[in-house]
Formats: C-alpha cells, structure tokens, sequence
C-alpha cells in the first residue's frame, strides 16, 4: 500500500491529514451541546457534520476515509482516529442510544445505523401524527 497523502517518511502525520489527531482532541468530549436523545435528528446530524468537519474528521463517517489493511503502517493511527471518532460520537448521543450503537467497531457502521434508524422519514409515524392532529380538539 502506498503512503498516505500528509505523512513523511518518518511516518510522522502532519496536521493536514485527516488521520491527524491534535493534543487536545480527547475523547471525553461531545461534539454537540444538546445530545440527541431520538428527535431533531435532521438538526443534530447538520451540528455533527459542521463538527467532524472542522476537526478534518468527516471521512470517517462519509466513507472517504475507509479502514486501512491490517497490514498498512499507518493502521494503528487509523484505528486511533476511528476510536476517538467513536467516543466523540457517542459521547453525543443520550445514554440510550449510545448503548444500542456501543459494540461497533467502525464509526462509519455508526453512523449508518443512525441515519437508517432516524434519518428515514416514516410515512406511518407520519400518518398517525397528522390524523392525531386533526382530531385534537382545542
């Protein structure tokens, strides 16, 4: 496999690379002030991304940063980038939530399963609240 784009040949990653983790990304940290706790997926997703973003992590959940060969030099690093991801993830996410998403391996499988659970409009749920709706009574 070839070199990664932002390393040198003394496998040091410069701060360009999307692999880069500064000293004080740690994990402890959400990356949103609300947690999303199951509504305002579409609003808590737009503050994760702008988020992953400015830290250069956003190819870890759109796929552009896909998990190297067990064999890559640089596997280590990947692995402790998707790792911190993972925590800044779930450390965004209510309790709940973030126990039905904790035995992934792979921040993008994460993001998959939240966007497929939360993301898709459901045309029944739908339904239901507008015929709720018309029948309320003020």
């Amino acid at each position: 496999m070839g070199s990664i784009e932002g390393t040198s040949n003394n496998n040091v990653i410069d701060s360009s690379n999307r692999m880069f983790l500064h000293p004080y990304d740690i994990p402890g940290i959400s990356l949103v002030h609300t947690l999303f706790s199951g509504t305002g997926f579409g609003r808590w997703k737009r503050s994760i991304i702008v988020s992953l973003s400015a830290k250069n992590k956003i190819g870890s959940v759109d796929g552009t940063c896909p998990k190297l060969a067990e064999n890559s030099p640089h596997i280590k690093q990947w692995n402790k980038c998707n790792n911190m991801v993972i925590a800044w993830l779930t450390n965004s996410l209510s309790p709940e939530i973030a126990e039905s998403v904790q035995y992934s391996e792979i921040v993008e499988s994460i993001w998959e399963q939240l966007n497929k659970r939360y993301g898709a409009v459901n045309g029944t749920k739908v339904f239901e609240i507008k015929k709720e709706l018309a029948s309320t009574m003020q």
